[in-house]
């Protein structure tokens, strides 16, 4: 699959799933996550064992591999499905944008090969204001202490998100995206079953949309979305990549405008475009040193 048409694949999909988790989660979170997850392992393993010419590895090494990538699904998605009940879809997206400045400050801290510069920081600091600017004017007063813990949440899905992308990154394995997206959702659907064994025997009464909802989860928000998500990972320059948290949230927000009758405010915008301008500060080293290694070549 060509890597651009990948890329595009992968904006679109990050856009639409803020608002396919609220939906799918609406009647049960717990359940819309775990049966996504499950379904999904379930549903990937064929493609993963029959269409791939590269055998499926189980070595130490890539069983590594497959426990990293589903420190995102567990620690990242879970707590995310939660907070997605308390706010927006789109306020959920924006709080996802971070996943570059979380992951910066991963490998800072557990590789040592990023170097926190002033704009770095200052991009830190804008982000987090936008957070504020986002949060503080919109908060429900008999629900604030809820959004709050929501966003809370939200953030610590972002940080096992990111550290699941570091952790991955740093192996430096050859093991297809396919199969890396399989041994994940299998390590997942594992703990979720150990958790509440019947959880696929006792479906809650779900509404037309959560259900339509769970369903473009499994297919396209998993099975598809995380395989492209690691093949452009491993494929595309790390600038290219970080831009897609810049662009996905405005995206969603617009969508849930249209969409979902969410409310679009100017303290929204401003805290939307807070956020991206920390992003686009952090990224600016970025931006720089591949610009300059595009005129050497």
């Amino acid at each position: 699959m060509p890597v651009l048409l990948a890329y595009f694949a992968v904006i679109a999909i990050w856009t639409t799933t803020p608002l396919a988790i609220q939906w799918s989660g609406q009647t049960d979170w717990f359940f819309g996550v775990a049966a996504r997850l499950i379904l999904s392992a379930l549903l990937i393993l064929p493609f993963a064992l029959l269409f791939s010419k590269q055998r499926f590895a189980l070595d130490w090494p890539a069983i590594k591999v497959y426990g990293a990538a589903s420190i995102g699904l567990l620690g990242g998605m879970t707590p995310v499905y939660w907070a997605a009940q308390t706010m927006p879809s789109g306020w959920i997206a924006l709080i996802w944008g971070m996943t570059p400045i979380a992951t910066g400050l991963l490998i800072y801290f557990l590789l040592g090969n990023e170097r926190l510069s002033l704009n770095k920081w200052l991009g830190i600091s804008i982000s987090l204001l936008g957070l504020v600017a986002l949060f503080v004017p919109n908060l429900e007063p008999t629900e604030s202490r809820l959004q709050l813990m929501g966003l809370g949440l939200a953030l610590v899905g972002v940080f096992f998100h990111s550290l699941s992308t570091v952790l991955v990154k740093k192996s430096q394995h050859n093991l297809p995206p396919l199969h890396v997206v399989t041994g994940a959702l299998w390590i997942t659907a594992v703990v979720f079953l150990i958790f509440q064994p019947r959880i696929l025997l006792d479906w809650p009464a779900l509404e037309p949309h959560s259900l339509a909802a769970i369903g473009y989860l499994i297919v396209i928000g998993s099975v598809i979305g995380f395989a492209l998500y690691y093949y452009v990972l491993k494929q595309m320059d790390a600038m290219r990549l970080g831009l897609i948290p810049m662009i996905t949230p405005v995206f969603a927000l617009l969508l849930g405008y249209f969409v979902n009758n969410e409310i679009l405010n100017w303290s929204i915008w401003l805290g939307a475009g807070l956020v991206v301008l920390g992003l686009i500060l952090f990224e600016l080293d970025r931006f720089y040193r591949y610009r300059k290694q595009k005129s050497q070549r």
